[in-house]
């Protein structure tokens, strides 16, 4: 098989052709789930249904969780997919917090502290998910600006454990709104370590995969130096502001 960019995208992701069979994979999917041929035999039976009426779609605003089946057992994620002219379609895999066997062992834990607790722990439990909620949407905000426009301002310092709270809540927000351009300002972003540049490497190549353009606005010197690399290998887009790339964009619809 004649590989693609695809291989490279940093989440499990497939091209089908329209009988949905795979034409191509990435190696995050090819370490799931071996070289496979047909899409639908790496679901579980109760999920299988629920594909073959999101492959038949043709449009879409919301991901669909299906459940996969792997070598280490289950697997759970949000599918997005897109359809190319050429009637090949693009599907993206975002697992739900991780890789199934935590979530499998996370589920077990839950169930038993609720059937052993009360109804204030049960409470408890849902002000914390409402506040790291709200911890996530501050942290990395997407707001739609009009036009097909997407602005993600990140805050604080860009590490390792911002982007395990925020990328699930930024893929998922971006997808919602329908975006076709994400500015992602850095203008109130702190330090930019070498795990928070691979999470902009990331997440690019995860919104190319969703046809998005992406552009990175407010890069401070310090931050330069840790995005530099990424500039050449992704051919990524700079702008010095958030008001340079509006200005350019009402430029071009005028």
């Amino acid at each position: 098989m004649a590989r693609s960019p695809l291989a490279e995208w940093p989440l499990p992701a497939f091209q089908l052709n329209n009988s949905f069979e795979v034409i191509d994979y990435s190696f995050e999917a090819e370490q799931l789930f071996g070289k496979s041929v047909e899409f639908l035999e790496l679901l579980d039976e109760g999920s299988r249904e629920k594909a073959q009426r999101m492959l038949n779609t043709q449009a879409t605003r919301k991901p669909v969780e299906l459940n996969f089946i792997t070598a280490a057992g289950f697997f759970l994620a949000d599918v997005y997919h897109r359809w190319n002219s050429d009637f090949s379609l693009n599907l993206v895999l975002v697992p739900k917090d991780g890789q199934m066997a935590a979530i499998t062992a996370q589920l077990v834990r839950l169930r038993s502290r609720l059937k052993e607790t009360d109804y204030e722990l049960l409470k408890e439990k849902e002000r914390s998910d409402a506040l790291l909620g709200k911890v996530r949407e501050l942290s990395a905000p997407c707001i739609a600006i009009g036009n097909g426009y997407v602005l993600i301002p990140l805050f604080g310092n860009l590490n390792s454990q911002k982007v395990e709270a925020i990328r699930p809540h930024i893929v998922n927000r971006i997808y919602e709104f329908d975006a076709e351009i994400v500015i992602v300002d850095l203008t109130a972003m702190g330090t930019v370590t070498q795990e928070g540049a691979s999470y902009l490497e990331s997440l690019v190549k995860t919104l190319r995969v969703m046809g998005i353009d992406a552009v990175i606005t407010g890069v401070k010197p310090d931050h330069a130096q840790k995005l530099h690399v990424l500039k050449s290998e992704l051919n990524l887009r700079f702008a010095a502001s958030l008001e340079a790339v509006l200005s350019e964009a009402s430029s071009n619809q005028s």
